[in-house]
């Protein structure tokens, strides 16, 4: 069985007839985080990838900088938390915002503060949107068996360096961002992909990683759009087919 997913049974309706079947259906676990012995939030996720969750979480909520500040990080026997440690001591924020995410992500950033915009020569053309947003596709491989999961990616222009899937979208940027600083890979002036809806709280992780570009495939929310357009992150959505919608940064955009 690939991790991640389960086999049901259920009853399918199709043109006014029921029958018995069996499919597949996404994971969805809650995993707590621990830091320094510290239990510090729990988060509802497709339980694969959970060192690079925990720790990609620990970066773009500004718990840590890099691995430099990890002492050790591990899945426990049960599989139902992590452990992390650190060389320095943390002090968790009072201010917990539980976010839009389809699985109801936490994010300890007030992302009302001010933030610098992005400095980056990054440029892309219309065709590397399409052609890495049809290679984010067919690497979605929990998606085509089980659907209701989201994928992202990072690429760097030319192809996908890694691809994360969950239940939750925000899950997917910090298991990249998890990924890379495992890896010592940097993730900034690169382009983030994703199968999901580009809120609030994924632009703020897609800034904190210092990516200049974001292409989904659906929606971005009105605050979203507002935060890349005084960040200078371009932002785009729905691409289908040979289209897309821009609605911020479209300087870097060859062609426009």
């Amino acid at each position: 069985m690939t991790k991640g997913i389960l086999k049901y049974t259920f009853t399918q309706v199709q043109d006014g007839a029921a029958q018995p079947a069996t499919g597949h259906v996404p994971v969805e676990e809650r995993v707590v985080l621990y830091v320094n012995g510290m239990e510090l939030v729990g988060l509802m996720c497709t339980p694969t990838s959970l060192e690079e969750l925990a720790l990609g979480f620990l970066y773009n909520e500004g718990f840590i900088d890099g691995m430099g500040d990890v002492a050790d990080v591990r899945v426990c026997g049960s599989g139902s938390c992590v452990d992390v440690w650190l060389y320095k001591d943390i002090t968790p924020p009072t201010l917990r915002t539980i976010t839009s995410g389809c699985s109801g992500g936490t994010t300890f950033e007030n992302l009302a503060e001010a933030r610098p915009p992005l400095i980056s020569a990054l440029r892309v053309t219309l065709e590397q949107v399409i052609s890495l947003t049809h290679r984010l596709q067919a690497e979605a491989d929990l998606y085509r068996q089980a659907r209701g999961i989201h994928t992202s990616a990072l690429s760097d222009g030319t192809g996908l360096i890694c691809v994360a899937e969950d239940v939750g979208r925000h899950n997917t940027v910090d298991k990249l961002a998890g990924t890379c600083l495992r890896q010592g890979r940097p993730t900034r002036d690169h382009i983030l992909l994703t199968s999901g809806r580009v809120s609030s709280e994924m632009l703020g992780k897609t800034a904190r990683m210092g990516m200049p570009v974001v292409a989904s495939l659906t929606s971005p929310t009105s605050l979203s759009i507002d935060l890349a357009r005084a960040w200078d992150i371009t932002l785009i959505g729905y691409v289908r087919g040979q289209g897309f919608r821009v609605y911020a940064g479209d300087h870097r955009l060859f062609g426009l």
